[in-house]
């Protein structure tokens, strides 16, 4: 049987989807062998799965990232991939901080390969085993075969250009070959779909544009979807507008962020005031248009089940709409990432900057090497008082920035 026909055959409920993504963010479960022993939580229900439309395969709705993965041991790595393939997740992407868990993936996908979809990042490469994103054709090229050789395949199902969220970058991304690369590969059958991932509404757009895309993943939740209005919140229009154009277009959603870095998870942390949980982070992603799968981090099978225990939440223990009640006295003092702080004379990127700094805090692996890319940061800060009296939750940006210097060491 053709592995297509496998795939379309299994249905909702037989097959699972992992994917891997920058998500890493639900609490810590003590150690690798405490969160992997049989003493964790096992996942009884049904998974859930949606059709990318320009192929009608069908991934799982929550899929697993392996951005965290190198915190646990081989044997537990190869232990969760064969865990989450058994429990019905069916697509893992790939990206992470260093290359150290591939063997141990690679593992854990033999014997399994058909049933599990991967998300590999071109643009990617791991020069003695660190993360790097890269532009130069020769590193794309031998990065992505890294990948290839190190998961133990000779394809990946989705094949995602890397973290492009600049007007430069995207110019860039189309005139080095980048782009025609990917477009090679899915001729030859190296990957079956191109996409690529961005925090960016309108690189999003743009890519849209080309018609090439079949999948993009997303940085997509609450807090970066919702805008000041009237003393309470409203959905952002362009990023209303970004969801259905994808859908209007056949190009799937996979959400990167969904729990915000783990700041909506906390009383503390979470702009809104109030907790969130998981399965609400993940209803909400799921009812925008276009989305097929919300990719959290994981480093042990609690976090997994942690994940998937959205599919035994009730429907009434799932809803978010206090979101949508929140006020503004909620959120004094905390950055939303709004923009409504901008322009900055200066050319900094407050919302990004913020946004960066508090998935860094909260163990986002790959935020700080977001943040160092920014062409200004923190401390191109002038401290000359044009974005504060524009922010409507009063957040002492110009303190922040000084903060956020300190921290990121730049």
């Amino acid at each position: 049987m053709k592995r297509r026909e496998f795939l379309y055959g299994l249905g909702a409920g037989a097959v699972g989807l992992m994917v891997g993504g920058c998500d890493f963010s639900l609490p810590f479960m003590g150690n690798d062998e405490a969160g992997n022993s049989d003493a964790a939580n096992s996942f009884q229900g049904s998974v859930e799965y949606r059709p990318i439309p320009h192929s009608g395969e069908n991934v799982s709705t929550i899929a697993i990232g392996a951005s965290a993965l190198h915190e646990s041991s081989a044997k537990n790595i190869e232990r969760m991939i064969a865990y989450a393939a058994d429990k019905g997740v069916n697509l893992m992407d790939t990206v992470m901080s260093n290359f150290g868990p591939a063997e141990a993936m690679a593992a854990g996908l033999k014997g399994r390969r058909d049933k599990m979809l991967t998300q590999m990042h071109i643009g990617v490469h791991y020069p003695s085993g660190t993360y790097t994103r890269t532009r130069d054709m020769k590193q794309v090229v031998s990065g992505f075969e890294q990948q290839l050789k190190g998961f133990g395949t000779d394809y990946s199902d989705i094949g995602m250009i890397h973290y492009v969220d600049t007007t430069e970058d995207y110019q860039s991304v189309i005139d080095n070959g980048l782009l025609a690369y990917a477009q090679k590969l899915k001729a030859a059958g190296t990957i079956r779909h191109i996409g690529f991932s961005s925090h960016s509404v309108e690189i999003s757009k743009q890519f849209l544009a080309t018609g090439l895309i079949d999948v993009f993943m997303f940085s997509l939740n609450p807090a970066y979807d919702f805008v000041p209005a009237n003393g309470t919140l409203k959905l952002a229009a362009d990023r209303k507008n970004l969801y259905e154009e994808a859908q209007k277009s056949g190009a799937a959603i996979t959400v990167m962020k969904a729990y915000g870095g783990g700041r909506l998870l906390s009383d503390a942390d979470s702009p809104f005031g109030k907790a969130l949980t998981a399965p609400q982070c993940i209803q909400y992603a799921l009812d925008r248009p276009a989305v097929v799968s919300c990719i959290p981090g994981v480093r042990n099978i609690a976090d997994i089940d942690a994940a998937l225990s959205f599919y035994t939440t009730s429907k009434e223990n799932r809803d978010y709409s206090g979101v949508f009640t929140a006020s503004k006295a909620d959120m004094d003092g905390v950055c939303i990432y709004c923009d409504h702080c901008q322009p900055c004379p200066y050319g900094l990127d407050i919302a990004a900057i913020n946004k960066y700094y508090d998935l860094a805090k909260s163990g986002d692996n790959l935020a700080k090497d977001h943040y160092m890319k920014l062409s200004r940061t923190a401390r191109d800060c002038a401290r000359c008082g044009e974005c504060e009296p524009r922010c409507p939750f009063h957040v002492h940006i110009e303190d922040r920035m000084q903060e956020i210097s300190g921290y990121f060491g730049r």
